[in-house]
């Protein structure tokens, strides 16, 4: 299957926790923008931490049940710059281009996520042909 390193959506989580970690060190020192930091760290590392360890499982409900919960870190990540936004903690170019970025990742987990649960769903899924009877009714001529 790969080094998970090599999946563009974990490339993408880095790029995230890189643009993460550069935007909390530029925030004030007051109380809210702290806990908003640690927030908002924890969980941007959280979706490639998930990722890789979910890709550590190869495939099958492992594998989803972790690409979801990157997810749903990646939602959370969204709430806390959209917070950052809110009370303008930060200028709103650098966020705007960190939302872009999280959106990427959480279409790119929906995606796989949608593609793996049919994958599974469809080699449980074992119909076995049959010839199938069609009546005509010839009387209406």
């Amino acid at each position: 299957m790969g080094d998970y390193k090599e999946l563009l959506f974990y490339q993408k989580a880095q790029q995230i926790v890189i643009g993460v970690d550069a935007l909390v060190k530029g925030l004030p020192k007051t109380m809210q923008a702290q806990e908003i930091s640690r927030q908002l760290f924890r969980s941007s590392t959280s979706i490639g931490a998930n990722i890789a360890e979910g890709h550590g499982r190869h495939e099958g409900a492992e594998y989803i049940h972790f690409l979801i919960i990157a997810q749903g870190s990646a939602n959370e990540t969204d709430h806390w710059l959209n917070t950052i936004l809110d009370i303008s903690l930060s200028q709103k170019e650098k966020i705007q281009a960190l939302i872009e970025i999280n959106n990427e990742v959480r279409r790119m987990l929906t995606a796989t996520i949608n593609t793996l649960k049919a994958k599974r769903d469809g080699q449980k899924i074992r119909e076995e042909s049959s010839p199938y009877a069609i009546e005509i009714d010839s009387s209406n001529d």
